[in-house]
């Protein structure tokens, strides 16, 4: 049985093809939401195999903590792909730094490169899952301004090596120096405040694909 932080919870497919507009995974007609438990913030804890049976047939899910997160509208829908890095978004212009953080509190979640240029490259949330294509070549990464599912630590997540440095099994793992929302590995951790390091478990070679583990839950609670 799923530990989850709340109970009962419905998605609209597997784990790793969450891109609904509606933030509960459906609505009626008009637009409305049906509450069925999925929820933006919502928290859900899997162990290996109930990852693994909620992903989509053919794709692989690990062990960890998946939270319910809006996906950025300016985000590059690109780069909010399986193993990219998730960025906490902040409320910009007129409200930026001003409190309610709207954004934040949805919770909002957006690219590597968008979090560059806004001067949020550390507030790491976690990494996205939807692989690009699924078997078959149907495309399934995320659109902008629609609601996914992210992982959010306390797990293993696979993660997309860039081109600063391969990631070696008991590297530091963190997003790599380019922002594009790629991950470097590294025998020191990132000096970045607010980056919390992953352990590399699977090895991975400069573009390709590692396996880190994350030993904590990058909580932030929201969604309504």
């Amino acid at each position: 049985m799923a530990k989850l932080t709340t109970p009962g919870i419905w998605l609209p497919g597997p784990l790793n093809t969450v891109n609904s507009t509606s933030p509960t995974g459906q609505a009626d007609i008009a637009g409305n939401p049906y509450y069925m438990g999925m929820n933006p913030g919502k928290i859900i804890v899997l162990g290996q195999g109930e990852a693994q049976s909620a992903a989509a047939p053919g794709t692989t899910l690990y062990d960890g903590t998946y939270q319910v997160v809006q996906l950025d509208s300016s985000a590059t829908a690109a780069l909010a792909t399986q193993g990219y890095a998730a960025y906490i978004r902040l409320d910009s212009g007129a409200t930026q730094g001003a409190l309610p953080e709207s954004a934040y509190n949805t919770p909002v979640v957006t690219t590597g490169d968008v979090a560059n240029t806004l001067g949020l490259n550390g507030f790491f949330a976690g990494v996205f899952i939807n692989p690009a294509t699924l078997p078959g070549g149907l495309a399934n990464g995320p659109t902008p301004g629609n609601y996914t599912v992210i992982f959010v630590g306390a797990g293993r997540a696979q993660v997309a090596v860039g081109t600063v440095a391969a990631v070696a099994v008991g590297n530091a793992v963190f997003p790599d120096t380019n922002h594009a929302g790629l991950f470097e590995g590294s025998a020191t951790n990132t000096t970045t405040p607010g980056i919390q390091n992953g352990l590399g478990v699977a090895a991975g070679a400069v573009g390709a694909s590692a396996v880190a583990y994350y030993r904590e839950i990058i909580f932030r609670f929201g969604g309504f």
